[in-house]
């Protein structure tokens, strides 16, 4: 099995917070809910098997895809198949950094999937087969770093956004919009729909998906969870307000989550029986 990372060179760094391969992947499970983070991914199938996303309550498959795909900018779970002796290579890219690559309002892409073909036509085609003919994964990660850069339209963030970006990413319970318009000079009204436009969600969502994105890392880090001190330092009301924003993003409690106690925290196995 291999699994490797990479950090891309500006001016892609600034876009993309890491490129990722894998081969020979066996998870030892069939289904998986991956869990909103706020952000997109490109993600290219380098095996002939169709992945496959699935409803959240029957686990009925309700959407294939066999190359390589978009997955937008997501304020809920989603849940996949882990095909076994997976390969797959994918761009994780930084809050609203999507934009500088493809031509539509991120928030036409929200909690959706979409085929890479339907914004890259050929180019995703080829992509994929140069990706296949690179011999080793630092060899791959070149060959996505000069697709995205033949996509590449430049810095596209609004300077109101940027600015918040930076402070939702440090202190997501904190920033009001008085604040963003306070230190910008953008009206409330107008920084929303350039917010929206430009990250694929609202302010206000962004902010409650990454203050629990906030929480899942803090409960990682912990041998034993102190749940009502965790609620506290993550800006939740009490632990009441916690739960119950858990539970909408994972559809399943605190509890649940601990006791599969995930490799990596946004990605949690699927227990039909």
């Amino acid at each position: 099995m291999i699994i490797a990372s990479h950090i891309p060179a500006p001016p892609l760094r600034e876009f993309v917070e890491v490129m990722w391969f894998h081969e020979g992947l066996n998870a030892g499970y069939p289904l998986e809910r991956v869990l909103p983070d706020g952000s997109m991914e490109l993600i290219v199938n380098l095996r002939e098997e169709p992945r496959h996303i699935f409803d959240q309550t029957s686990y009925r498959a309700r959407q294939s895809f066999r190359r390589s795909w978009l997955s937008g900018p997501h304020s809920e779970h989603i849940i996949i198949d882990t095909a076994p002796n997976a390969s797959m290579i994918g761009a994780h890219f930084r809050p609203g950094g999507a934009r500088a690559f493809f031509k539509l309002p991120l928030c036409e892409l929200r909690n959706r999937v979409f085929d890479l073909e339907s914004f890259w036509g050929q180019d995703a085609g080829r992509l994929r087969d140069r990706l296949l003919e690179a011999p080793k994964p630092a060899a791959k990660f070149q060959v996505l770093e000069e697709s995205l850069l033949q996509h590449w339209r430049g810095p596209s963030h609004h300077s109101a956004v940027h600015y918040a970006l930076d402070r939702f990413m440090k202190v997501p319970h904190e920033m009001t919009m008085g604040k963003i318009s306070a230190a910008t000079g953008v009206s409330p009204r107008t920084f929303i729909e350039v917010f929206t436009t430009q990250v694929g969600m609202t302010p206000k969502i962004f902010c409650r998906v990454r203050r629990f994105h906030r929480a899942l890392h803090q409960i990682q880090q912990c041998e034993e969870v102190r749940w009502a001190h965790l609620a506290n330092d993550c800006g939740y009301y009490d632990q009441a307000h916690f739960i119950n924003e858990f539970k909408e993003f994972t559809g399943l409690t605190p509890g649940e989550y601990v006791q599969d106690r995930p490799a990596y925290p946004g990605f949690v196995p699927v227990r039909t029986g």
